[in-house]
């Protein structure tokens, strides 16, 4: 994922950066956007100031609130949860719209396991980043291991973590 960040310090010679073959200068206060990976190394050496993502401003977390069951996290972001978790040094609250998301969405992810897909589910289930991906197809495996336990088939049923 990729963050909004300001550049702290003038840089030379960053070469492509500027597409001066080397020549570069790129002053401070430009803005750039990088991999959260880089972006949060260079935060912790003062070098750039991170900003808030756009997936997780005061606007997109007031939307996702309104109707998280209609979000398509997949299209925003593949690895949401994941990414929200890391950004919440930076925004205090996102956490919260994590958390409440999370728990509004795991019900609907529950009762498709249960019951099987539909029309509905299946644009559900076409909206699930990998996190929650992953935890439906923990639940379908453990909704086909519950019978096959009950008939004596399977000696025990076992404990997962839905997030490794």
């Amino acid at each position: 994922e990729r963050v909004p960040c300001v550049l702290q310090v003038d840089l030379d010679g960053l070469g492509s950066a500027g597409g001066g073959g080397g020549t570069s200068k790129v002053y401070r206060n430009s803005r750039w956007t990088l991999p959260f990976w880089m972006a949060d190394r260079l935060n912790e050496e003062d070098y750039v100031d991170m900003e808030v993502s756009p997936i997780f401003s005061k606007r997109a977390n007031r939307m996702y609130a309104a109707s998280p069951e209609s979000v398509q996290l997949r299209s925003i972001s593949q690895h949401y949860y994941q990414f929200g978790l890391q950004m919440g040094d930076l925004v205090p609250e996102i956490p919260h719209v994590l958390r409440n998301m999370y728990m509004q969405r795991i019900q609907k992810i529950a009762r498709i396991a249960q019951q099987g897909h539909n029309i509905e589910a299946f644009d559900f289930v076409h909206s699930l980043d990998r996190t929650e991906a992953r935890l439906l197809k923990m639940c379908q495996q453990a909704q086909g291991a519950i019978p096959e336990w009950q008939q004596n088939k399977a000696y025990t049923l076992t404990k997962t973590s839905a997030i490794p």
